[in-house]
């Protein structure tokens, strides 16, 4: 009985990693509208620091930028890559809001694992969101060659209020 109960534990733990839940904040209501550099950069925006140590040459180049249209977030960024690599994008972008400037910021909404097969790869997202916070976004670029050879980076927009 003991065996079964060790063996039925695994199961459940091997089958939840299997089919993993990515949580991500209620009554959000996204638009999937492309718009232009141009229009970007006629609203009130913002882009991204980057701070990076290490750089492999995988990433050519990068941008994060927020812009405010009303009550809409819009994100706008892409990631290079050379021409050897073969999967580009990011691995998360997180928008993260808080009441004021003395408040902590918290996570609102998180896009995972947003590549094409190629070595370029542009974002554009539009998030209706909540007046009365501020906003700001979080990224990770990713580029990868092969199964050893990648590089991320990582940066943050400044910060929009609403």
């Amino acid at each position: 009985m003991k065996r079964f109960m060790l063996v039925l534990v695994s199961f459940v733990l091997l089958l939840g990693c299997a089919f993993p839940i990515t949580a991500s904040a209620t009554n959000v209501d996204e638009q999937s509208a492309i718009f232009t550099q141009e229009e970007f950069e006629s609203l009130e925006h913002t882009y991204a620091t980057y701070n990076q140590s290490r750089a492999t040459g995988l990433i050519t180049d990068c941008s994060l930028g927020i812009a405010k249209s009303g009550n809409t977030l819009k994100i706008s960024g892409y990631t290079y890559g050379s021409d050897a690599v073969t999967k580009c994008g990011f691995t998360e972008v997180i928008v993260q809001r808080r009441a004021d400037s003395n408040s902590s910021w918290s996570d609102y909404l998180t896009y995972e694992d947003l590549y094409s097969s190629s070595n370029s790869y542009t974002l554009t997202k539009s998030v209706t969101v909540a007046s009365g916070y501020q906003y700001r976004v979080t990224a990770t670029h990713y580029a990868k060659k092969s199964l050893f050879s990648t590089e991320k980076i990582t940066g943050t927009t400044g910060t929009l209020t609403f």
